[in-house]
């Protein structure tokens, strides 16, 4: 048995030497110089963070230029070249600036959003979302509560399915793991049928979700609750169903600044440069954007978050901290801010199998802060911290000086 094991990690080894020689053997910096050009180029038109990250966080472009060109022209292996773009989309410290499976044959080269929402309007058929939920994209996310609540005096857990509550004192909890409608694959298999489009099957999904934290809410209302704990720790984001759960937790007619899309009306190559660009990469300051809450809730929110708390999650909270209506406990958010209007802008690679994604458009909070530098909580607390017991003392903590009452308008 053992000999068969040394063989096998001999043969083993031997293969993956084979791979490393090959790899370096078939190296040609070229190709991936243009396919970086060609990034450069699109970023320049297509990335809407671009000019933030640039003007307030202060990234040196030229020195990024230079260092990615000088690895990828001597990296003498594919590995190495891969890592080198790898190195360059993170230096932007963008959740929404990645590197993804790519789409051969679907290439998406940069583009404005008003280009992306005219095509999108341009598509009258709602495509069929396939044979079941599962061909649809749908999976069974994981909804259970990750903060340790179960170790705070007077918990008491009421459900648990894809929205858990519990109520500690006269504090109603209420879980949200995603707000995207693709991670509840067991709703899904309730409103799939035959036929549906996957717009059609989305919204039916969505109308069922609204429809279960209706319950919920009233659920932590009948057993006493008086204020709202929504717990969005971990809640990496999803879709515009987002500013319907936001409408439940309030009466008030609320607002913000809109979302700035893609805009720019020139050739902004010099950036990389180091030179200023002629033009602005997002479309001119947008104007409000408003929301009427529909009132399954009315008294005082609370909502507990984290530093993997983005994206539309970012957006949740920034509807009802801005507007005063909730209290944000936890820590400072991920800083995904907006991401992909009718799927963003893509560069693909032509030497890997991966695509670059980037956000086509930027929110701003009202103080003029890009939501990539993440939401601030109103009280900290320490959600990193390995001790449960230390994290369950905090919350009780800051739910004791919580007074109760909403903020003033």
């Amino acid at each position: 048995m053992h000999r068969f094991v040394r063989r096998s990690l001999f043969v083993l080894t031997g293969l993956l030497l084979a791979a490393a020689v090959t790899d370096v053997a078939s190296y040609d910096a070229k190709p991936w110089l243009a396919d970086y050009a060609r990034l450069k180029r699109d970023m320049a038109q297509g990335y809407a963070n671009l000019d933030w990250v640039v003007e307030r966080r202060g990234l040196d472009l030229v020195a990024l230029d230079r260092d990615t060109s000088a690895a990828l022209q001597g990296a003498h292996s594919h590995v190495r070249a891969f890592l080198a773009l790898r190195r360059f989309t993170r230096a932007f410290a963008d959740p929404h600036l990645r590197l993804v499976p790519g789409k051969r044959g679907n290439a998406t080269p940069a583009t404005d959003g008003a280009a992306a929402a005219d095509t999108a309007a341009a598509e009258e058929v709602d495509p069929p979302a396939g044979k079941d939920c599962g061909a649809a994209g749908y999976e069974e996310g994981e909804h259970a509560f990750r903060f340790p609540f179960a170790s705070m005096a007077g918990w008491t857990p009421l459900q648990g399915g894809d929205f858990p509550t519990g109520l500690l004192g006269d504090v109603g909890v209420l879980r949200i793991a995603q707000f995207g409608e693709d991670q509840y694959a067991g709703a899904c298999a309730q409103v799939f049928r035959a036929g549906m489009g996957e717009h059609a099957l989305k919204l039916a999904v969505r109308e069922l979700q609204q429809r279960r934290l209706v319950q919920a809410i009233r659920e932590l209302q009948r057993r006493g609750a008086r204020r709202l704990l929504v717990d969005v720790s971990g809640n990496g984001g999803g879709t515009e169903w987002v500013t319907e759960v936001v409408a439940l937790l309030t009466d008030r007619a609320l607002a913000r600044a809109e979302p700035r899309l893609l805009a720019p009306r020139c050739d902004r190559s010099a950036i990389w440069r180091g030179a200023a660009a002629p033009c602005p990469v997002l479309q001119a300051g947008a104007g409000r954007a408003s929301l009427q809450g529909t009132g399954a809730w009315t008294g005082p929110v609370l909502i507990l978050a984290d530093r993997r708390t983005g994206s539309a999650s970012e957006d949740f909270i920034a509807w009802l901290q801005q507007n005063r209506v909730a209290t944000v406990l936890g820590e400072t958010t991920a800083g995904a801010g907006c991401g992909y209007v009718d799927g963003g802008s893509r560069t693909q690679l032509a030497v890997a199998p991966f695509d670059v994604r980037m956000p086509n458009c930027a929110r701003f909070l009202d103080d003029g802060t890009n939501e990539i530098e993440g939401l601030r909580p109103d009280v900290a607390l320490p959600m990193q911290s390995s001790d449960a017991a230390e994290k369950a003392r905090a919350l009780q903590a800051a739910l004791e000086a919580d007074n109760g009452q909403r903020r003033a308008p």
